[in-house]
């Protein structure tokens, strides 16, 4: 029987998350715990401090335990993102063979292949997500069992430093516990916030996080392009803290009055704030002038998204989609859509929840945990937790390999498929 119960964790810019929750019988995510704390341990998707980062995880797992009721949590699921982290695209080009149709063996050796392009003495290869192949000159999304002479594979290939997985499994390690899945953070976001007509026919997902800005374009069902700019919400509030108050009223100060665009701002107020210099008096600052700060900030954040959107020769039809924290300042989608004219929407998972899920659950920045559960879930259908058990019984020793979301360097999947040939 397939258990329908999961844990997700996530390193983020500026803190550390987990969430519990459970795929009803009716497909619908049930949430049964969060639990969250600031870190300086990880910055920019990076581990810095593994047991510093280890400690608080496991801080935070046995709060989860308590609060979601789950005794002993032991797998987990992670997703990965990192200021490092980039995509290109290859292509890979092979005769089909004698037999004259094509294999899987032969679409798994084209996407090593894929993979092998990508070289460098501290670059790994977090994914490689086919696009699309080519037999005999007629394009297609899959090939195997068709017939033909000469086959072209085009992939996206995900990189980034070899740093970002090592120092992930090095602080999973500490906490005992074992990472059953795991995916790229672009992933699941898109599976939590994105509709099956947005990745087919085009559009840019924007996730505002705290220390880094993340662009996905997504078309014809995949992953098209990748950017991420390291400045996020964090840098647009150490703006406003050079009025001369504190980073917490700063904070406060940006989520209650600020604004994205100065055009925003109607009734100009001013608002007085206490000084850093406990010798100083208060702080007066004007909504007009905190917004001027604002959108300088924000075009410096979104300059390299907004040229790579320009760039983009693909579809965007369905526009664009928002999430995380940062989404939620006041004007953003007014902004987007001054600065792109494209059209604008506030990306949700609440399609997924179960009736009468506690509407704590329900914010921006637990998006990509809710996209970490769905995958992991789906994975779980074809890889059941007992294989793990088998996995663990044989290697007592040895915690899996992190499996990953693409299609190829899945050890543990391999291990499956090899064990079961027994």
């Amino acid at each position: 029987m397939i258990s329908n119960k999961f844990v997700a964790i996530d390193l983020g810019s500026t803190r550390i998350s987990v969430m519990a929750g459970e795929i009803q019988e009716d497909g619908f995510l049930k949430i049964s715990g969060v639990e969250s704390k600031q870190s300086d341990d990880i910055r920019y998707g990076l581990v810095e401090q593994s047991s510093g980062a280890a400690f608080k995880l496991n801080e935070l797992i046995h709060l989860l335990e308590n609060s979601a009721r789950i005794q002993d949590i032991e797998y987990i699921s992670v997703s990965v993102g990192a200021k490092s982290m980039r995509n290109v695209s290859v292509s890979v080009s092979h005769f089909v063979g004698a037999s004259k149709t094509v294999s899987d063996k032969l679409i798994d050796e084209m996407i090593v292949e894929a993979e092998g392009k990508i070289r460098g003495e501290s670059v790994a290869v977090y994914d490689v997500i086919p696009l699309w192949y080519e037999l005999d000159g007629k394009r297609m999304d899959d090939p195997v069992g068709k017939q033909g002479t000469q086959l072209i594979g085009r992939y996206n290939v995900v990189y980034g430093n070899t740093l970002i997985a090592e120092k992930l499994e090095g602080c999973i390690e500490r906490t005992g516990k074992i990472i059953e899945y795991r995916c790229l953070g672009v992933d699941a976001l898109a599976t939590a916030v994105l509709d099956e007509h947005e990745r087919d026919n085009g559009c840019a997902l924007i996730n505002f996080g705290g220390l880094t800005t993340t662009l996905s374009i997504f078309d014809n069902g995949a992953l098209q392009q990748l950017v991420v700019v390291p400045l996020g919400g964090k840098t647009v509030t150490k703006d406003i803290q050079e009025f001369g108050i504190n980073e917490k009223n700063a904070e406060r100060l940006k989520c209650a009055v600020g604004k994205a665009l100065e055009s925003l701002v109607q009734d100009e107020i001013y608002v007085s704030v206490a000084s850093v210099d406990p010798e100083q008096s208060a702080v007066k600052i004007s909504s007009r002038m905190l917004a001027i700060a604002i959108e300088a900030r924000m075009d410096e954040i979104m300059s390299p998204i907004f040229d790579a959107i320009d760039a983009y020769s693909g579809n965007l039809s369905n526009g664009l989609v928002i999430t995380g924290g940062g989404a939620l300042l006041n004007g953003v989608s007014e902004y987007l859509t001054e600065r792109t004219g494209y059209k604008v929407r506030f990306g949700h998972y609440t399609d997924w929840l179960a009736d009468k899920t506690n509407p704590e659950f329900i914010n921006p920045i637990y998006a990509q945990m809710v996209g970490t559960l769905l995958l992991n879930h789906e994975y779980r259908e074809h890889h059941p937790l007992v294989e793990v058990e088998k996995y663990k019984s044989k290697n007592k020793n040895k915690q899996p390999k992190i499996p990953r979301s693409g299609a190829i360097t899945n050890m543990m999947k391999k291990f499956f498929e090899d064990d079961n040939k027994l």
